[in-house]
């Protein structure tokens, strides 16, 4: 007798591309405060590749659209030149002259450049130094010059490294008072109880074939995913690269888009090609969070240094019950782990092809800048106020329709004896967990004493 056939089903959520690019800086001489940031300056609005409705639906954006937007940002970086668009190891922006550039600007009303809207071509944060005898706190990291890629993302010219940006550093400063409450700047994407009981029912007594038509119902059966934002404002442009990340690692692990890279099969293939037991009605979680010791210090705690890549992709097990329940289970599922294993070992790569994945980066670096200054009280200590960049009434991001739902969508292989599905995941950001207990390293307190702000006036220097 032949071995009974059941399906093995994955779901995924599709955003179709959530905002992750800037717009050059927009600000409305009727309107107080300094607005800054990514707006829609063409068509019906539509930023990265999509649109968001009203009600928070993620909808693809026209082609026309697209390719408007794409033309503003690359006419808005008209004028790159100089030293700016040199390469650099350990380029510094001081926050200070940076808030009060920002003032000068408010006050004139007076766009920004682009070299302010994407801190002089910073690649990552590598160091933070505090220097109370100048009253300053400064940003290092690797530089170059930038450009507008095909698909919109602000990159490096010779590396295709996603260069950070201003709105994010500025979401990121202003997490503070919830960092201090024990918040922790988190995404994720879930089902609805009622749509895994809906999807619990429909696959009782089992399925012999993956037709198209027996996934369409089970989309239909699981229905729109609810997007889950904490810690972070959910219409920041910080907040979409959360969501887009997670979006983009689904898609990779369910393998609804082939890998742009080698040595990265999708959780699908691999179980599909497993000669093993497969897990038993598996729900496996993934998530992307910070890697072991993402940061140092020196022994004053002046000087600190935030470790690369610093990024970890997670999993959990869970198992979905008679009654549509989720349950935890304490068996680990060695194809799932094998997975995130293999992503966070590609994660270099991933954040070049795939820009998203770079920019989620530069926010963690954010991320943990905010939590060190708020953990070590480090504006006051340096005697520091930062008007511009902490208070919304002065300047105001722009403003982003917030996400909400993502629909589902169903792939599938054949295997012999089971059926799994992903229904959750996501990007957990725990900075107060991880700049609590720092390593001492006396190279940071090195690397401190050479970076002071310079002679000049400048907001930037190499």
């Amino acid at each position: 007798m032949s071995p009974i056939i059941r399906l093995i089903v994955a779901l995924a959520f599709f955003l179709s591309g959530l905002a992750i690019v800037h717009a050059q800086a927009i600000n409305f001489a009727e309107e107080r405060p300094f607005v800054i940031g990514v707006v829609p300056v063409v068509g019906n609005g539509a930023v990265g590749g999509v649109v968001v409705d009203a009600d928070g639906t993620i909808q693809r954006a026209e082609q026309r659209d697209e390719a408007a937007l794409l033309d503003a940002r690359r006419a808005a970086l008209d004028g790159l030149a100089g030293d700016i668009a040199k390469p650099a190891k350990l380029r510094k922006v001081s926050l200070r002259r940076l808030d009060a550039l920002l003032a000068s600007h408010a006050g004139q009303n007076k766009p920004l450049p682009p070299e302010v809207l994407y801190l002089a071509g910073l690649q990552r944060i590598e160091y933070l130094f505090a220097y109370p005898e100048a009253n300053d706190l400064v940003l290092a990291g690797p530089a170059e010059g930038w450009l507008i890629d095909d698909a919109g993302n602000a990159v490096s010219e010779s590396s295709g490294a996603p260069v950070l940006q201003l709105d994010d550093l500025i979401a990121a400063l202003r997490t503070s008072e919830k960092l201090l409450a024990g918040e922790m700047i988190s995404c994720s994407i879930d089902p609805t109880p009622a749509g895994v009981q809906q999807f619990a029912r429909l696959m009782r007594g089992g399925r012999t074939s993956p037709s198209p038509r027996l996934l369409r119902q089970i989309e239909q059966a699981m229905g729109p995913q609810t997007i889950t934002l904490t810690g972070v404002s959910p219409d920041s442009h910080f907040a979409q690269v959360l969501v887009a990340a997670d979006w983009q690692m689904k898609r990779l692990g369910m393998g609804l888009v082939e890998s742009p890279v080698d040595g990265l099969p999708s959780y699908m293939e691999l179980l599909q090609h497993h000669s093993g037991a497969e897990p038993s009605n598996a729900m496996p979680r993934w998530w992307m969070a910070y890697g072991e010791q993402p940061v140092e210090c020196d022994k004053d705690r002046l000087g600190w240094r935030l470790s690369p890549p610093g990024i970890q992709v997670c999993t959990a097990a869970g198992r979905l019950q008679a009654d549509g329940q989720i349950a935890p289970t304490t068996e680990s599922d060695p194809l799932a782990k094998e997975w995130a294993d293999a992503m966070t070992a590609k994660y270099d790569q991933l954040a070049i092809v795939e820009p998203v994945f770079g920019q989620l980066r530069g926010c963690m670096d954010l991320a943990l800048v905010a939590a060190i200054l708020t953990a070590n009280d480090l504006t006051t200590r340096v005697d520091l106020d930062l008007p511009m960049f902490l208070d919304d009434s002065r300047v105001q991001l722009a403003s982003h329709r917030v996400p909400k739902t993502v629909a589902s969508q169903a792939n599938a292989v054949k295997k012999r004896r089971a059926w799994v599905i992903s229904v959750s995941g996501g990007v957990d950001m725990d900075v107060a967990g991880v700049v609590n207990a720092p390593n001492v390293q006396a190279e940071v307190q090195t690397a401190r004493m050479y970076s002071p702000p310079s002679q000049s006036k400048s907001w930037w220097w190499d």
